[in-house]
């Protein structure tokens, strides 16, 4: 069950992968780089936001015993939508603030957040917590028993209209609407799928106290961890945004944009198959966690460090072949970020964690993640500028893994040897990295 769990997560990532790669690359060719960046703040936001009244529904639906019972996933459905409602709202309240600092002066006419489309696009673009939140708990019951394949369909082909969407609006307009539209669309369509082509009953407004209460009691840990877990993942873009133009922003968030495919991908991977698998051997037969979690980091240690050190050796050269000269200062961006790769595979753990019931340690991992983003990226553009801003934007989490084996301990699931052992990869990686620049420049000089 979790091999072909794992099948279609993997399979439908890679399909989805190669629409995202080919949309970027047309989109670039068709928009100028400062409307990334305008994007990626508005998307920051959006997630910011998202993630500050994160309550867990998922996991704890995935977790709890009652995981099955429609008097609980009706009364999680209704919360999600309420908390979809509240999050629109917010963003609005965000937009109207922009847009009067803006009116007022309040802004540097330089930065991103002085440009005048981000408060429309800002409130347009949250409306897509509205769609989201109506969302049928069918699909996280999939999530739940490693039902994977409609689930899978479901993403691939909304990610397929809304990539349509925003290919066919970007060459009409050259506007940067047709992210905002193509998103909203690829919202409408996952949700509307939810509930007519996944199976079982359609769920209902419901607030059952009891239900509730599990659903809060577990989410306060999550939400707590989100708070943090927000300003640690997306703290750069925030915190850049204050500090370089639309144009360099929106040159970062190409390369942020290539390392986060891989971290997603091992962060879809896991989160999706790992949690619940987890969970059941949790459930049934704890003795054997440790061999479990061990089976499931070896596939994802190798491919992030083989990924590290073949992106610092061939960041530049990537950059080179997809993108025009406009790009370029993206392949030094991508070769700094690759060593973050090195620190993220350790968020397997995280999921470990969930499964036994202990919350709480994602707090404090969190926690130290954006102390360290908060803390030490100001001191490094204030004394290294752009280039030190970038190390301690990937080095930030490293605070955190003296911290993961120290909470490992408890549970029985540490082996040095083996963490010595796979970092030995790395010059691996950065070998065929190196090969494949070579092989990249030889072909261009050629040309």
């Amino acid at each position: 069950m979790i091999l072909r769990a794992a099948g279609w997560t993997v399979g439908g990532m890679a399909a989805g992968y190669v629409l995202r790669i080919a949309s970027n690359l047309i989109m670039t060719r068709i928009l100028v780089p400062e409307m990334f960046g305008i994007m990626a703040v508005s998307t920051v936001i959006l997630i910011i936001v998202n993630l500050l009244s994160d309550v867990g529904l998922r996991q704890s639906i995935i977790q709890s015993p009652k995981g099955d019972l429609p008097v609980f996933l009706n009364t999680a459905w209704t919360l999600q939508v309420i908390r979809g409602v509240v999050i629109w709202l917010a963003c609005l309240l965000v937009a109207l603030a922009l847009y009067a600092a803006n009116n007022r002066g309040m802004i540097p006419a330089d930065l991103v957040y002085a440009t005048p489309e981000l408060p429309l696009v800002l409130a347009a673009s949250s409306f897509s917590s509205v769609i989201t939140g109506l969302q049928s708990t069918k699909a996280i019951s999939r999530d739940r028993h490693l039902d994977l394949r409609q689930i899978t369909y479901i993403e691939l082909i909304s990610q397929a209209v809304g990539l349509a969407i925003t290919i066919t609006l970007g060459l009409m307009t050259r506007s940067i609407w047709s992210f905002v539209i193509g998103s909203l669309a690829s919202c409408v369509v996952s949700t509307a799928l939810s509930h007519f082509w996944l199976s079982g009953a359609p769920n209902r407004l419901l607030i059952d106290r009891e239900s509730a209460r599990e659903l809060i009691q577990f989410g306060r840990w999550i939400l707590i961890s989100s708070l943090f877990s927000v300003l640690a993942q997306n703290g750069d873009r925030v915190l850049l945004g204050a500090w370089i133009s639309p144009v360099l922003l929106g040159i970062y968030v190409l390369a942020y944009n290539l390392i986060s495919m891989i971290e997603g991908a091992g962060g879809r991977l896991f989160w999706s198959v790992s949690t619940p698998a987890f969970s059941h051997v949790v459930r049934d037969d704890p003795s054997r966690l440790k061999d479990v979690y061990f089976k499931f980091r070896l596939p994802m240690d190798l491919a992030f460090v083989v990924s590290a050190g073949l992106l610092y050796g061939a960041g530049q050269s990537i950059i080179d072949i997809m993108y025009d000269s406009r790009y370029a200062q993206a392949g030094a961006i991508v070769q700094v970020l690759s060593f973050s790769l090195l620190i993220s595979r350790f968020t397997v753990a995280y999921t470990v964690y969930i499964a036994l019931g202990v919350p709480r340690n994602l707090t404090v991992l969190n926690i130290c993640k954006a102390i360290s983003m908060f803390v030490v990226t100001p001191l490094a553009q204030l004394f290294f500028g752009f280039e030190g801003t970038l190390w301690a934007i990937a080095l930030h989490g490293l605070p955190t893994i003296p911290i993961i084996f120290f909470m490992n301990r408890q549970f029985g699931l540490n082996d040095f040897i083996y963490e010595a052992k796979v970092l030995l990869i790395w010059p691996v990686g950065l070998a065929l990295g190196m090969g494949f620049a070579y092989a990249a420049n030889s072909l261009l000089s050629l040309s």
